[in-house]
């Protein structure tokens, strides 16, 4: 049963353990201002009431999901090779590890428009 953000982590490969971490470890230590709690099972990182960021991995593919769906639509018109989408979330294929830097970049993105 996942109880903690760490229980969550432990269901993930070591490829989607290394996402996680990285992009948890960037928001820990630049957005501290915010705290990262389990949400639906999943860690979520609440920027306001209507705004959030939640973490997630597949078995190929490691996910941002957020409420800016107005921003989920921004970078779908970018026509980003190799991301995939739905309709809050944003999808980094697990092998591609030079997605990783984009995904902290999302990050930014989505907390500095929460923020304005």
């Amino acid at each position: 049963m996942i109880r903690s953000i760490e229980d969550y982590r432990e269901t993930l490969d070591d490829l989607g353990k290394e996402w996680l971490d990285y992009v948890m470890d960037y928001l820990k230590e630049n957005h501290g201002a915010y705290e990262l709690v389990l949400f639906y099972k999943r860690p979520v990182l609440k920027i306001t009431r209507e705004i959030f960021l939640m973490l997630g991995g597949g078995k190929n593919h490691f996910s941002i999901y957020t409420t800016d769906f107005e921003y989920v639509e921004m970078i779908k018109a970018e026509k980003n090779i190799g991301l995939k989408f739905g309709k809050s979330a944003i999808l980094f294929p697990l092998h591609k590890k030079e997605y990783m830097e984009k995904a902290l970049r999302i990050c930014d993105e989505v907390i500095f428009r929460a923020k304005s």
